[in-house]
């Protein structure tokens, strides 16, 4: 062996060249050698022996995680209301509701009723409406005119279709007779 170092002690720079070799071959084997769990004394390891930020949350276990939770702090003031959205689409159409009374009105209709005589007629409601009341007036009013009928008008069938009077007048003056009926379009 002392020849091979007298051989290298001429060439210095190969001798220092060799043992940078030796000294780093030496560190990497003392550097490969890996601490697990398992060569660690439970409560050895203290905070002072771990860096900060050096441990993820997600190193952690479940427990240590909920042990970093705090208490709840007290509510924040309401933020500003957001936006009103587009409307939604229509929904289907309900059931049918009860039945109903709409678009009412009154018809008249005028006869002239002779003196000592009676006159019948009827008012008539218009198509697809369906008579709720009517009555019978006079002009000028006469003491000496009687009704003898104030009715519904029906059909044959017994369909109500307008209302009907008949006047008797008694006096010996013709008088005007209005016969009115009161109208609507009826749901049932």
């Amino acid at each position: 062996m002392r020849s091979i170092l007298r051989r290298f002690s001429r060439r210095h720079t190969v001798v220092v060249a060799y043992l940078a070799l030796f000294a780093a071959l030496g560190g990497s084997a003392y550097a490969a050698v890996t601490v697990t769990g398992t060569n660690i004394k439970d409560g050895t390891i203290t905070g002072r022996d771990v860096r900060n930020r050096s441990l993820d949350v997600s190193e952690l276990s479940r427990k240590a995680v909920g042990s970093l939770k705090g208490k709840q702090g007290p509510a924040g003031p309401q933020g500003p209301k957001g936006e009103t959205g587009a409307p939604g689409a229509q929904g289907p159409a309900g059931p049918q509701g009860p039945s109903g009374i709409s678009g009412w009105g009154y018809t008249i209709a005028r006869e002239q009723v002779k003196a000592n005589g009676f006159t019948t007629w009827s008012v008539n409601c218009a198509a697809g409406t369906k008579p709720l009341g009517g009555g019978v007036s006079t002009f000028p009013l006469s003491n000496g005119v009687r009704v003898i009928d104030s009715a519904p008008a029906t059909t044959e069938a017994g369909e109500a279709t307008g209302w009907a009077v008949t006047l008797y007048n008694q006096s010996s003056v013709a008088v005007s007779g209005f016969a009115w009926a009161i109208c609507a379009n009826v749901t049932s």
